[in-house]
């Protein structure tokens, strides 16, 4: 749950309940070649805009 507003989400960012309106939006997240996970905040991915599909918007374990 959110500390702030009370909002549930799924550990996948999707909301199961309100009042958040839509899902979590998820930073570009790549693996260097030296084996680093590397965030980068400032590109973001939206579920509701079929942009968590996109290979920079999740890591497979």
């Amino acid at each position: 749950k959110c500390p702030c507003h009370g909002s549930g989400f799924y550990m996948t960012g999707v909301n199961f309940e309100g009042p958040a309106p839509r899902p979590l939006e998820r930073a570009r997240i790549v693996l260097a070649d030296d084996g680093q996970i590397l965030v980068d905040k400032s590109v973001k991915f939206q579920q509701e805009k079929g942009e968590w599909d996109k290979p920079e918007a999740f890591l497979k374990a």
